[in-house]
């Protein structure tokens, strides 16, 4: 081990495939983690304890401002090149409560050497600490806009589009109430009445204080030669500085005495109900400091009490018709915080919703836990361990390590689950659970009720009284401090238009092409039928799990049965069947695997597109057996007219949509763009778009239950048919026999249907669409089709879109527009769609959009440059994934047609762009973007007054 550090602990954790080990810088006190488990994507992550001691956001936006240049990298924006040139499997930052971290992760050893000294130079010595232009685009500046002093900046808007969503508010408020001084008491990515409160000084104090090895969490993992990296690590940076106190103690605060109870008004927009929309909510701190057993309790507690579809609180509060759907959250902080909410209910009932919050936890405190339903949610914590983190796994692991070691305890007591696990599988048929119940749900004094009414105009009358308090600061100005803002304005106009230096761009760390791993990733496939079924197996490393895919072919649907497909999705498992009732179904599911997930993709295929119900499946050699006959049991026997059931699915369904929409916004403008001249985007947006959502609001509006129940059923009769069936399995070589033997029967009971394909009734539509919703920020996409201007896709156009969201788009969209984000589609499909991100324009951006062409016909890149875009894209042709997911991969690849062989033919012709072939591309964006076909989602009044709309519809249903 390197003479400079220390080991302060090492041992085996099954869990994550090997070797874990705490280290100690001996000069600064710097930690770090090595988990040697040769994963060939290899992850670095260096995070700071930052609380926080007001809402100026100041620890975003130094997390923001760090990436933007440093001592050795003198672009303007490394972290961007490195997103558009390198081949990383993971780049980001991330601002948590009380802690700042910067992972990356990559494949390729050179790239991942590169990527982490990037970010050591960045957070070290960042350029921000001589230029304060960083501050200003990345936090916040003042600009003089139509007769106001206002704000602008990228944390700000971003945290603008936060703040206009409903259930981060609540969110907010439970952590306001829970911790009402104190660390925690504060936003610390910022509340957008206060960014605009925090100085350049104050800033760069912050990032003194707290950026420093001496408090500092590392993490190295994977395939990586361990003392090499930690000598680099020591010479290059730890060494460079001594060790200083951190100060970064989390503050506390007194506990209630006793139950408290709150009531506030959320936003809720002009000409809408407020009936029926109040939100309740039950939050409480337990303790401070809790242990991993403590912590792992909590998500255990959670997944009984809410997160599973028969929740022992989320069931009667359900039956009660309390809200239209109930959740919970959980604290990424060192206290043991705990909240469930019930969305959209009844302002009278809050009474009731106490008494059912409190009597439940008090039942089972006394009453116990059935013993079936702990040992089936101790088999699903179980069965998701064994499957891992994913692709990102040993990012998962830190951060989960993080929740311990940030504040004083072991990161390896944090990550080692399994042994907690078998300890409280042990108590099962004890007293454990019960005064578990009580002492972290009904003994705290520190427990809240609060009632959030909605106020109708709450967010319109708080802008005009900022617009009048705007207006009066510029008019209080002098004119030679109106001149100093036009200045700094410009000056950073200037500074963000400006093309970095040839000697600055020399700085960036580069791959070469020669670098580059040679064509795709072979995924060992066998074809086979069996009972008359196509079959796909997949025999990878899967920790002994065995993963079944269902796809069925849905291409004789018509447009209502696929709606109503995917609604069928969302209702299997939460209805009971002929044998299980609804909880009986759930404990049974997870006492034969990991459960089951639906889905209703649209796959490409050369000739056009076919629609998939898509059914996935994980389990272990001896639960196959029974794991197919509870599916079998599902798909055949369930109750899809219970209509009290339905109602509950279809109203928690409408508010979880509802939830994600300013989340997912560029997501859902870049998909409905292509909704107006793609078929399969068309079908798509029927399953899983705006248009399911309206079909689901208006199910609730109807209230025809039985009707929808009935529908259903029909189309369960139709879409399970056994002609219509492909099937997949991925596992261990030596477990695909006897998986071949468990499936064979349940592929022998679907019967043949016989039916033929659809025509789907879709006609082209230019449309400029815009959907109104409460929001601060926008979402804009335009788009079209170049198959239509006679063109065909090749690799090339991956290139181009690097290209253009990396070069142009982001420089336009978001350093000058200070948007959170925006880029570019472009698919084999012909299909192009241009997004926003939480944007606080619309006329700008449309105009960035429309000048794409121009953009492109100027273009001018050095063959570096040139290298740079193309080796950014190599990973679209060949994507990181965790090993099942590879099975997956390759079975979309049969299913659609695509061969290894064109994906390796766009592979070469990607690496073959030239600029020449890039100028060329500038004429089809003009086409495309004078096409006119684009979709906004935002507020009403900007979207009004930017007058670029056909028609607007109001997404406050």
């Amino acid at each position: 081990m390197n003479r400079n550090y220390t080991l302060i602990e090492k041992r085996t954790i099954d869990e994550l495939h090997g070797e874990v080990s705490l280290l100690k810088h001996n000069q600064t006190g710097a930690e770090v983690l090595l988990i040697d488990n040769k994963n060939h994507n290899k992850t670095f992550s260096i995070g700071f304890k930052t609380p926080p001691e007001d809402s100026t956001g100041v620890a975003h936006i130094v997390e923001h401002s760090t990436l933007s240049g440093s001592r050795k990298y003198k672009t303007k924006e490394p972290f961007m090149d490195m997103v558009a040139s390198s081949v990383q499997t993971f780049l980001n930052a991330m601002t948590y409560p009380d802690k700042t971290l910067y992972p990356i992760s990559s494949r390729n050893d050179k790239d991942f050497n590169q990527l982490m000294d990037v970010y050591l130079d960045a957070v070290f010595y960042p350029a921000m600490k001589d230029n304060p232009k960083i501050f200003y685009q990345e936090g916040w500046h003042p600009e003089i806009q139509d007769g106001r002093l206002v704000a602008n900046g990228v944390v700000f808007n971003e945290m603008k589009g936060v703040y206009s969503d409903p259930n981060n508010r609540i969110s907010d408020m439970i952590r306001e109430k829970l911790h009402p001084t104190g660390t925690y008491s504060h936003d610390s990515g910022g509340n957008p009445k206060n960014i605009p409160e925090l100085t350049y000084e104050d800033f760069l104090t912050f990032h003194g204080r707290y950026y420093h090895p001496s408090n500092s969490y590392i993490l190295l993992a994977g395939d990586l030669d361990f003392d090499e990296r930690l000598d680099y690590l020591d010479k290059n940076y730890l060494s460079h500085f001594d060790y200083k106190d951190p100060a970064s103690a989390i503050v506390g605060h007194d506990f209630y005495d006793g139950l408290a109870e709150f009531h506030e008004t959320y936003d809720l927009s002009e000409g809408e109900d407020p009936a029926g929309k109040n939100y309740f909510a039950f939050a409480l701190t337990a303790k401070v400091d809790p242990t991993p057993e403590d912590l792992l309790l909590r998500n255990f507690f959670q997944e009984l009490f809410i997160e599973s579809e028969n929740g022992l609180l989320k069931k009667p509060l359900q039956a009660a018709g309390i809200g239209e759907d109930v959740y919970s959250e959980l604290s990424a902080t060192n206290t043991w915080d705990f909240s469930v909410v019930a969305y959209r209910a009844d302002e009278h009932r809050f009474e009731e919703f106490k008494s059912i919050v409190t009597d439940t936890f008090t039942r089972y405190a006394e009453e116990g836990i059935d013993e079936d339903v702990l040992e089936a949610t101790l088999e699903k914590f179980e069965f998701t361990v064994r499957r891992g983190g994913g692709s990102h796994a040993d990012l998962i692991s830190y951060i989960g390590a993080l929740n311990t070691w940030l504040y004083g305890q072991s990161p390896l007591d944090g990550l080692e689950l399994l042994p907690l696990l078998k300890k409280l599988r042990e108590k099962i048929g004890t007293t454990y659970y019960q005064e578990k119940i009580r002492e972290f749900f009904l003994e705290p004094t520190h427990r809240i009720f609060m009632n959030v009414a909605p106020e109708i105009g709450k967010q319109k009358k708080e802008e005009a009284a900022l617009a009048e308090k705007q207006r009066a600061k510029l008019a209080a100005l002098s004119e030679s401090e109106r001149k100093d803002i036009e200045t700094l304005v410009e000056d950073l106009r200037a500074y963000q238009m400006a093309p970095d230096s040839t000697e600055a761009k020399a700085t960036i760390p580069k791959l070469d092409l020669k670098d580059l791993g040679e064509g795709i990733t072979k995924i060992p496939r066998t074809v086979t039928e069996i009972e008359k079924v196509a079959l796909t197996e997949n025999p990878l490393n899967t920790n002994g799990i065995v993963y079944t895919n269902l796809a069925f072919d849905m291409g004789h649907l018509s447009e209502d049965e696929l709606a109503y497909a995917s609604l069928l999705g969302e209702v299997l498992t939460k209805v009971a069947t002929e044998n299980y009732d609804e909880a009986a179904l759930e404990t049974e599911i997870f006492l034969s695997g990991g459960g089951f997930t639906f889905d209703t993709p649209v796959e490409e295929t050369a000739d056009g597109y076919k629609p998939y119900f898509f059914i996935s499946t994980g389990a272990l050699p001896r639960q196959l057996q029974r794991g197919y006959a509870v599916l079998d049991e599902i798909l055949t026997k369930s109750r899809l007219t219970d209509t009290n059931r339905l109602k509950t699915i279809l109203e928690g369904l409408k508010a979880d949509i509802a939830n994600t929409l300013l989340q997912s916004g560029h997501l859902i403008v870049s998909n409905r763009v292509r909704t107006h001249f793609s078929e399969g985007a068309y079908v798509d947006d029927m399953m899983n778009g705006l248009a399911f959502f309206d079909f689901v609001c208006d199910l609730v509006d109807a209230k025809d239950y039985a009707a929808a129940g009935k529908k259903l059923e029909d189309v369960a009769k139709k879409l399970f048919a056994k002609d219509r069936l492909t099937a997949n399995l991925i596992a261990e070589k030596e477990d695909l026999k006897a998986a071949e033997e468990a499936i064979a029967p349940f592929l022998r009971s679907f019967k043949h249907l016989g039916a033929e394909d659809y025509t789907v009734a879709f006609k082209p539509e230019k449309v400029r669409e815009a959907f109104t919703l409460n929001s601060q920020v926008n979402y804009i996409a335009k788009g079209g089709n170049f198959k239509a201007l006679n063109k065909a896709y090749t690799g090339d156009m991956a290139v181009l879109a690097n290209v253009i969201s990396n070069l142009y788009l982001h420089r336009e969209i978001r350093a000058k527009g200070g948007a959170y984000g925006a880029g570019i589609r472009i698919a084999k499909s012909g299909n192009v769609a241009t997004y926003s991100y939480r944007d606080p324009h619309v006329k700008e951006t449309i105009q960035a959009y429309d000048t794409i062409g121009d953009f492109l016909r100027a273009l001018k890149l050095s063959d570096r440059d040139l290298a740079d875009m193309i080796i950014g894209v190599m990973n679209t042709f060949d994507p990181h994934m965790a090993p099942a997911a590879y099975g997956i991969l390759d079975f979309k690849r049969f299913l659609n047609g695509t061969g290894v062989e064109s994906l390796e033919a766009l592979r070469r012709e990607a690496l073959a762009t030239t600029v020449e072939a890039l100028r060329g591309y500038g004429d089809m964006l003009d086409a495309l973007m004078g096409e006119e076909q684009m979709v906004a989602m935002g507020s009403e009044t900007a979207l009004k007054e930017a007058d670029a709309f056909d028609r607007y519809e109001s997404l406050n249903r």
